[in-house]
């Protein structure tokens, strides 16, 4: 009897445990539920409400008056439903081929704003309510394509308006300057078929015309369209549908190039399919890209962070290939790099480790570029090279930090003849010439200083690993050169030592460390000088040993956090907390970047400042994991974590598992750090310790 109960006892356990398991696995893989596509949406942070797939080339999502960079305010009612969009940036762009589905009909621009409900957004799904019309609309995205699922009342006078004239930038946030300049609309009846194209100018980038071609598919034959073509005034189309009719399907391709383009990618991605199969799959890529990250020991409010922040991390740049409207080619295109200035530093280290071979799609991409265009500037679009750098020629410094983690892929001497002309042609005339960057009354001389000498020790460490032995010390000696403007005199808040600028002749400029400079202005880019000194990925013994020591630095940190002189509103302030660590208290990284992420990162203020196409989402993850790039180096440090466990999934399989037992918010002061059992003797590591999975433990004192 007693064994027969035991028996019993023990199946019953089973069960529960098999129950517990599958309830935590299905939990685990199903991340895709627990990203809170608001966040970012409310604050400054400029992030896109509507549903893509990872780095897809469409972002539908909607569009209301008021609606900032990103096109959406959620306070606002519901003006429509544009295609393209940029997310996280400082400055809008697109917003093309805009649907509006109504009863009744008004194509003006504000003549059918709607009050909306039941809206619900998830990363491969968003539907809402237009209150208005009693119409219900859903989306679902493929990679170049979005799929419009609408149901409307049944009566009669009911209709879709397709607007190629509205554009984000000249009828959203007209202060960023754009215009619409004329299209056409196609209408094959017997397809029920509509294509064409829209020509437009402005937005993030310069105002340099480019095109936007559609391909759009309704599967009911509208009862009549209507092309209103005003030139450069209006082009739209009256879609109007047979009386009675209640559910819609409108399925839309996108491209930059042609419009045989637009159809190919609806023929290849939404024809056979029904919307909720191309839901779930869409769905599905998002758990699995999202669930190469599993988290435990969080509550609701940490994992809805975390897996956002990773979302994000997976949004832009946009993969185009095969979609370059600029110049034929086989090789990959990458393509809306508004924030490499940014995305360097974060996104593209953490792309290293889940998805290498994006990271070698995206160098890729810049040797293709480089190859025709003969350049291959920071910021870019299928449309335009921007001539304006936020920092230095960082573009060099993801080849770099690809390079020397042994990522493959891509042809490192090509790679290679791109960073040389950068270095050698791309920096500024007077900093070319001195081997630094003076003052001469143009913009940005401290700020572009200290970014170049990065650029230059990223270019080093490349032309030392393809053999260049000369150049790499070259490089070496300018990147060291950041000293210059190095002024040990100048003094903030009690502490001595800052960067400032500095004429040729040696003549210093007097600022106040303490000011934050705008965009495109006189010596520092959006920063201060307390912030810009800090930035010096290469040299951090120096520049503490200039300021006076480790423990003055540190100090000086610690004054800097706690007045907010220092702070992450942009990308040059991510490393800042970690030169704690070169003053021998990790402990004082930990305490910051808790701070940091508990105070700047939130479902409903969303991130410091702009997204950034992943840079934010990226630093908030690293350091929830407890480990975090010095990207252009294989250097990581490890500080606490901000969750007891994770493990990451690599492409290589491998995995990188980090726990911290016990950690909570009373408990978490690290006694010592194992690397796979072993104990280490420093809080860091290299890439090399990690990169085909490895197991990290942050033992806590008790």
């Amino acid at each position: 009897v007693v064994a027969k109960f035991l028996r019993m006892r023990i199946k019953v356990l089973s069960l529960i445990g098999f129950i517990f398991c599958f309830n935590t696995l299905c939990y685990a893989v199903a991340p895709a539920d627990r990203v809170d596509m608001f966040m970012g949406v409310y604050g400054r942070s400029s992030c896109v409400i509507g549903p893509q797939l990872p780095h897809g080339s469409t972002n539908p999502s909607p569009q209301t008056p008021k609606g900032g960079h990103d096109g959406y305010d959620p306070a606002q009612p519901i003006r429509g439903f544009g295609q393209l969009h940029v997310s996280g940036t400082g400055w809008g762009r697109y917003g093309q081929v805009f649907l509006s589905p109504q009863v009744g009909f008004d194509p003006s621009e504000e003549g059918h704003d709607s009050p909306k409900s039941d809206e619900k957004a998830t990363p491969y799904y968003y539907g809402v309510t237009l209150d208005r019309y009693g119409i219900r609309t859903e989306i679902t995205p493929t990679h170049h394509c979005a799929v419009y699922r609408m149901t409307f009342p049944g009566g009669d006078d009911q209709h879709i308006l397709l607007d190629i004239a509205h554009n984000l930038t000249q009828h959203i946030v007209p202060f960023v300057g754009g215009r619409f300049q004329g299209g056409e609309i196609r209408y094959d009846a017997r397809e029920s078929l509509l294509t064409g194209f829209g020509r437009y100018y402005g937005g993030f980038g310069s105002k340099l015309p480019y095109e936007v071609y559609f391909a759009v598919k309704l599967n009911v034959a509208p009862s009549e369209v209507k092309i209103s073509d005003g030139g450069e005034k209006s082009l739209y189309a009256q879609i109007s549908l047979p009386d009675g009719v209640k559910h819609v399907r409108l399925d839309v391709g996108i491209s930059l190039k042609n419009s045989g383009n637009a159809l190919a990618f609806l023929e290849k991605e939404t024809v056979g399919r029904s919307f909720d199969a191309i839901c779930a799959d869409a769905k599905g890529i998002w758990n699995r890209t999202l669930g190469k990250i599993r988290i435990g020991g969080v509550s609701p409010e940490q994992e809805k962070l975390f897996y956002t922040s990773l979302y994000h991390s997976h949004v832009m740049p946009r993969d185009r290939t095969g979609d370059n409207p600029r110049w034929e080619s086989d090789m990959p295109h990458l393509d809306d790099h508004y924030c490499v200035w940014d995305t360097w530093r974060t996104k593209y280290p953490l792309m290293i480790l889940l998805e290498e071979s994006y990271v070698a799609r995206t160098v890729n991409s810049f040797i293709d570029r480089y190859a025709h265009n003969g350049m291959c500037q920071p910021t870019f679009t299928s449309s335009w090279d921007g001539p304006k750098k936020q920092g230095g020629d960082d573009v060099d410094n993801v080849i770099a930090d690809a390079m020397v983690k042994g990522v493959k892929g891509f042809d490192p001497l090509r790679a290679y003849e791109l960073i040389k002309y950068h270095a050698f042609s791309e920096r500024s005339g007077d900093y070319l010439r001195l081997g630094w960057q003076p003052e001469t009354g143009a913009i940005m001389s401290c700020s572009y200083e200290m970014e170049y000498a990065y650029n230059d020790f990223c270019a080093a460490e490349v032309a030392a690993m393809v053999g260049d032995a000369e150049h790499a010390e070259l490089l070496r000696k300018r990147s060291r050169n950041w000293d210059r403007i190095f002024n040990p005199e100048l003094e903030s808040r009690g502490f001595k030592g800052f960067i400032a600028p500095r004429r040729e002749n040696g003549e210093w400029i007097d600022i106040d460390p303490a000011k934050h400079y705008g965009s495109w202005l006189e010596y520092i880019y959006e920063g201060n000088s307390w912030i810009y000194t800090l930035f010096v990925p290469h040299d951090f013994e120096r520049l503490i040993s200039l300021c006076g020591g480790p423990e003055r630095m540190a100090e000086r940190l610690c004054y800097g956090f706690d007045n907010r002189l220092i702070n992450l509103t942009n990308e040059p302030g991510f490393l800042s907390p970690f030169i704690f660590h070169h003053c021998g208290r990790p402990d004082l990284t930990a305490r910051y970047v808790h701070r940091l992420r508990e105070k700047d990162f939130s479902l409903t203020r969303g991130y410091p400042d702009n997204e950034d196409s992943g840079a934010m989402g990226a630093w908030y993850v690293f350091t929830s994991m407890g480990l975090f790039p010095n990207a252009g180096q294989d250097l990581y440090y490890l500080f606490t974590p901000g969750i007891p466990e994770a493990v990451l999934t690599m492409e290589n399989g491998g995995k990188l598992v980090v726990k911290a037992p016990g950690l909570s918010a009373e408990r978490n002061e690290v006694d010592y750090i194992t690397l796979d059992g072993r104990r280490l003797e420093h809080p860091w590591l290299r890439h090399g310790d990690i990169a085909r999975g490895a197991e990290i433990v942050f033992h806590l004192k008790k």
